[in-house]
């Protein structure tokens, strides 16, 4: 028997055994090979006990059945061979686990994921609760896997094949209902009722009087799965970058096994996770999965946490920060120019929540009780115990500076004050202020529904408690916030604007802009720098860079098109003539008005040029940020360009992408490109330094540290 006892429960009570999950010293329950082991052995006993007549497989902890496989042990396995051979030792055991001759079911009351989820799929039924935790997911397509613990192969002839390829290739999560009406769940109860209903099931499950469920899925078959794995790969190559494989190859294994033999399957599927397994891109996805989590925990527990706030400002910022607010919190002040503004505000606030109700992530009972968090006063009434006051206004500096001014009489000298701007220096805008200590930059990004980065920027004089405050409100408040040094632009816009303003540049001198936005989103982004810029406003792209270009001058140069546009009113999507392109519902097109502003850009340029000149400049920025100690840590930087612009997780953000080039060859490009277009490229002496010394923004932190 195994010394990890402890963990794994086993009982029996008149003639049902019971397995209950319950890692010492965890939050969660996840299966390492340790735990996977202890498995095994409670099922020798149930097997070798002829008395048994049910398994029952359950879980002690609160909210979670299992979590899922453990992630560090995967990641320590030093090649494909080890990886498989791992592989196949899970799949004795769970083939044991569905071999036994007696019913075997998982009775699941919270989150069962990757191979919690596949551990339940080798048992006869799945039982879930209504609790709202509850959550069913396969999400290793997120890491730069799939389910290899047979996932693949039994989840197709469990829910049919089109269910099972939509949760196998997006690693999106299902609530108890769905699992319940795409089979994948048996029954489905309150945990309240669970003493008696869970019984019942149990003793029908032995009698065999459980009704039959559907087991045959036509389009499982050819030829017709044939049209369906055909139209998931159109799918796949128009959504996703063919260099991110893992849902590609996902999709070729479960075609290449769904009416195999058991055992034949499996190897398949062993040995192509085996081989994504130990590629750079499952690597990278796992290094920042585990980021995701470090950050998560980046706060300590107050006893007065805030529990109400108020906003100013309903542009589309406010207002989605009006809804996050009013998701989380007790109350929701929100103080308005004029209190006509109230239904309009309330009215796109509620769509959010519409949306959320419609995905049945919500009731509409909860979306009212929400929206009833939410009052507003065209005044600074009901201020003076508010805990947060986020200013979401104009970007103008002496317009937030008398905001601020108006805010310090009305409320108590404990409160925060937070800024939202995404350019402005936090030194300057709280010069004034009498409570510098409550003061701070916080910097939500557009949607922010569903965009997980904040950038939180203290002063020198903010405290270290109202930082803690903030970063414990915005994590509970399910966002991801990062700690930067103040300066103009941050991380992400310092970073993204160089950006955006050379692809502006490479138009003005040659290319198209169609071309332009190709070559970077097949490089991986979500979308062009064009399309980009269009999508935030190119008066507020503008307004950003002038801000950027006061501050750091002959690097940051605004490109003349873009000064073009912002003069002649072409301010992107909300504005009725475009930007970069014309929109016309779900159609676009490129804007003729725009391209006959440009004057002499026939020069022609290499494919590889115009993506090297958007990145390089981006990564050159980066180290300037690392060298100023905006940010002391490389991962930091990757986690803001993937979590706030989108830059490909697969290649584990910007800098790890850099080291992946290596940094002499992006050295030498940007001396070229120095000599060839100005003095924006020139080399920072970090970037000059990391070469000389043959380090890399991986291995040579202490020449940003010391």
């Amino acid at each position: 028997m195994s010394n990890l006892i402890n963990n794994i429960k086993f009982e029996i009570n008149q003639d049902i055994a019971t397995i209950t999950f319950d890692l010492k010293d965890e939050k969660i329950n996840k299966l390492s090979f340790e735990i996977l082991k202890e498995f095994d052995e409670k099922l020798d006993l149930v097997q070798n006990d002829h008395t048994i007549k049910a398994l029952l497989i359950d879980s002690a902890k609160k909210d979670i059945f299992i979590a899922g496989a453990d992630i560090k042990q995967i990641e320590q396995l030093k090649n494909s061979e080890e990886v498989y051979d791992a592989l196949m030792e899970v799949h004795k055991i769970f083939n044991k686990l569905e071999n036994l001759s007696i019913p075997t079911i998982a009775y699941i009351n919270g989150a069962c994921m990757g191979g919690g989820l596949e551990l339940a799929l080798a048992c006869k039924y799945r039982v879930v609760s209504t609790n709202e935790k509850t959550k069913l997911a396969f999400p290793e397509i997120k890491l730069g896997i799939f389910p290899g613990f047979a996932g693949t192969f039994r989840t197709p002839k469990l829910i049919g094949l089109v269910n099972a390829l939509d949760l196998i290739l997006t690693g999106k999560a299902i609530d108890a209902k769905k699992a319940y009406k795409i089979n994948l769940a048996d029954a489905i109860f309150d945990n309240a009722q669970k003493e008696f209903m869970l019984l019942d099931f149990i003793q029908k499950a032995i009698n065999k009087t459980l009704g039959s469920r559907k087991s045959f899925y036509l389009l499982n078959y050819p030829p017709l799965n044939e049209i369906v794995f055909a139209k998931t790969l159109r799918d796949l190559e128009n959504k996703i970058s063919p260099e991110f494989k893992a849902p590609f190859i996902a999709l070729n294994v479960i075609k290449n096994t769904i009416n195999k033999e058991l055992d034949i399957a499996l190897k398949i599927e062993a040995q192509e996770f085996s081989n994504l397994a130990v590629t750079k891109e499952s690597k990278n996805l796992i290094k920042l999965f585990f980021l995701f989590e470090k950050l998560n925990k980046n706060y300590e527990k107050t006893l007065n946490p805030i529990s109400n706030a108020a906003i100013l400002g309903n542009g589309v910022m406010g207002k989605g920060i009006i809804w996050l607010f009013s998701k989380y919190l007790k109350d929701v002040r929100i103080k308005l120019r004029d209190i006509s503004q109230a239904h309009g505000i309330i009215k796109d606030v509620s769509k959010i929540y519409e949306y959320l109700v419609k995905s049945r992530k919500m009731t509409k009972n909860q979306m009212d009780f929400k929206l009833n968090t939410i009052s507003y006063t065209d005044k600074f009434d009901g201020f003076k115990n508010i805990q947060l006051v986020i200013e979401a206004i104009i970007e103008d500096e002496e317009t937030k500076k008398q905001t601020y001014k108006q805010l310090e009489v009305v409320l108590n000298d404990t409160a925060i004050i937070a800024t939202n701007t995404s350019s402005i220096s936090i030194e300057k805008l709280g010069i004034n202020l009498k409570n510098k200590e409550n003061f701070l930059g916080v910097h939500f990004f557009n949607p922010v529904n569903l965009m997980p980065l904040v950038e939180v920027i203290p002063s020198k004089y903010t405290s270290k408690e109202t930082i803690n405050k903030v970063f414990e409100l915005l994590i509970s408040c399910g966002k991801t916030p990062i700690l930067v040094k103040d300066c103009a632009g941050f991380i992400v816009n310092r970073i993204l604007l160089p950006y955006l303003n050379e692809a502006a540049f490479i138009l003005s001198e040659g290319s198209k802009i169609e071309h332009i936005d190709h070559l970077i989103k097949e490089f991986g982004m979500p979308m062009g720098p064009f399309k980009l810029a269009d999508t935030v406003g190119i008066d507020v792209g503008y307004k950003v860079a002038t801000i950027l270009y006061e501050e750091y001058g002959y690097r940051m140069p605004v490109a003349p098109i873009i000064e073009k546009m912002y003069d002649a009113k072409y301010l992107g999507k909300k504005g009725e003539t475009g930007g970069f392109y014309q929109y016309d519902g779900k159609d676009d097109y490129v804007n003729e008005h725009v391209i006959s502003m440009l004057s002499n850009n026939d020069k022609i340029f290499q494919d590889e040029e115009i993506v090297q000149r958007c990145l390089y400049i981006m990564i050159n920025e980066a180290s300037r940020c690392l060298e100023e100690n905006i940010v002391t840590e490389a991962s930091i930087i990757d986690f803001a360009m993937i979590t706030g612009t989108g830059f490909p997780a697969y290649k584990g953000g910007l800098l790890s992408y850099a080291n992946e080039v290596g940094l002499k060859n992006i050295l030498e490009s940007l001396r070229k490109f120095e000599r060839d277009y100005g003095s924006r490229f020139a080399p920072s002496n970090l970037l000059i330094k990391l070469v000389k010394e043959h380090e890399d923004f991986e291995t040579g932190e202490v020449l940003w540290k010391c």
